[in-house]
C-alpha cells in the first residue's frame, strides 16, 4: 500500500511540535499491523523528537458505516492502542465523549491496527462464501437463498446474502494489506487471498450469466444492452469507489454489450467512459436485461410494470437478492436471481 500519505501527515504534525510537551498524536487511516511505528519513528528520529518526553503516538482506527444513521462516528465502539497505558487512558476518557458505545484500551499500536484490518477481513471471507455456494447451487438445481434461510434456522449460523460483488474502499482494499503484512514475515494467507478472488471474480461470473441469459432468450451479445440498476458500491450511498459495477459493465461491454446506467445518488461524471448514463429511468428504452446492482431505496420501488413495458426484452437479473421475483414475473418481466437456478 502506498504510506506516503501517513508519512507526510505524521511529518507536518511533527514539525509543529513543542519539545517537551507530550503532545498525543493519533492516527486513525486504517493500515496493517506495524505501520504507525514503522512509518512515524524515523521521522520522529529525523526531528530530534522523543517518545514520552515531546509527543506519544497511539492508534484508534476510524469506524462508521456510510449510509447508515445508527452507526455514525458517534455511535460506534472503538479501541485504543499505544505503548503507554497512561496515556491509553487518558485517550479513553477523551473518545468516551465522542462516541456513546465502548471505549477500550486494547495494549500496543499493533492489537489496535490488526483489529481494524481484521473486521474487513471477516467481512470478505464470509461474503465470499455465500457468493461461492451461489455459484455451486444452482449447478445443483437448488436456490442458494432456500439453503441460507434453511441453515439461519440454527441459533450460531451467520447469515450473509451473496451479490454482484464487494465494493467500496475498505472490504475490496483492507484483506490485501493483511496479505501483504503476511508475506512480509513469510506466513502464508491462502483463506485470505482465496477469498478476495472469490469475491474479485464475481462480477465477471455474472456478466457470464447475464450474457446466456440473452442468448437465451435470442439475445446475442452483439445486439444486446443490458441496463444497470444503480451503481455505487452500497446502497443510499453516492460513492462509486471500487464499485462492483465497473469491472461487471467492462466485462459486458468486452463482449459487444452495450451498457447503460442509472443512479440517481451519482452525478455524470462518475461512470467511466463507454456507459451510457441515464439521468431519467423513464428514458430508458429498448434494454433487454435490466440487473440490480445496488439496492437502492430508489431502485427496490421502481414501477415495475412500466420499465418492463419500455424494455425490448423484458429480462430482469436481482444482483442483491433483495426483490420479489413473483411479483416481477407477474408485471411482465422473465425474472432471475443470483445463485437462482435458471
Amino acid at each position: 500500500p502506498d504510506l506516503s500519505y501517513v508519512a507526510g501527515a505524521g511529518r507536518d504534525v511533527f514539525q509543529a511540535i513543542v519539545k517537551g510537551s507530550r503532545t498525543i498524536v493519533v492516527l486513525e487511516s486504517t493500515v496493517y499491523p506495524g505501520v504507525t511505528a514503522q512509518t512515524w519513528m524515523p521521522i520522529i528520529e529525523e526531528l530530534g523528537l522523543k517518545i514520552g518526553e515531546d509527543l506519544e503516538i497511539d492508534y484508534c482506527p476510524e469506524r462508521f458505516n456510510p449510509g447508515d444513521p445508527a452507526h455514525g462516528v458517534r455511535q460506534v465502539a472503538r479501541v485504543i492502542g499505544c505503548s503507554n497505558p497512561e496515556v491509553g487512558a487518558a485517550l479513553v476518557s477523551l473518545y468516551q465523549r465522542l462516541t456513546t458505545e465502548d471505549v477500550r484500551y486494547v495494549g500496543k499500536l499493533e492489537v489496535a491496527e490488526a483489529a481494524k484490518v481484521i473486521e474487513n477481513v471477516q467481512r470478505d471471507i464470509n461474503i465470499a462464501l455465500v457468493n461461492e455456494l451461489a455459484r455451486i447451487f444452482p449447478a445443483l438445481d437448488v436456490d442458494v437463498e432456500d439453503v441460507l434461510s434453511a441453515a439461519a434456522t440454527k441459533w450460531n449460523f451467520h447469515r450473509y446474502t451473496p451479490g454482484v460483488g464487494v465494493g467500496g474502499h475498505c472490504i475490496p482494499v483492507d484483506p490485501y494489506y493483511m496479505i501483504q503484512r503476511a508475506a512480509d514475515v513469510g506466513v502464508p494467507a491462502g483463506l485470505i487471498t482465496a477469498a478476495r478472488a472469490v469475491n474479485r471474480s464475481m462480477p465477471s461470473h455474472v456478466a457470464g450469466v447475464l450474457s446466456d441469459l440473452m442468448w437465451n432468450a435470442g439475445v446475442a451479445a452483439g445486439d444486446a444492452k443490458v441496463l444497470l440498476l444503480g451503481w455505487s458500491y452500497k446502497a443510499e450511498v453516492g460513492d462509486p469507489r471500487e464499485t462492483p459495477a465497473e469491472p461487471l459493465a467492462e466485462t459486458l461491454m468486452s463482449k459487444g454489450i452495450t451498457v447503460g446506467a442509472w443512479d440517481p445518488h451519482l452525478d455524470e461524471g462518475s461512470y467511466p467512459e463507454g456507459v451510457e448514463v441515464i439521468s431519467d429511468i423513464g428514458a430508458a428504452q429498448g434494454y433487454d436485461m435490466a440487473v440490480l446492482v445496488t439496492a437502492h431505496k430508489a431502485c427496490l420501488t421502481l414501477d415495475w410494470a412500466s420499465l418492463a413495458k419500455q424494455m425490448r426484452t423484458p429480462l430482469i437479473y436481482d444482483g442483491r437478492r433483495v426483490l420479489d421475483l413473483e411479483e416481477l414475473n407477474s408485471s411482465g418481466w422473465n425474472a432471475f436471481a443470483v445463485g437462482r437456478p435458471v
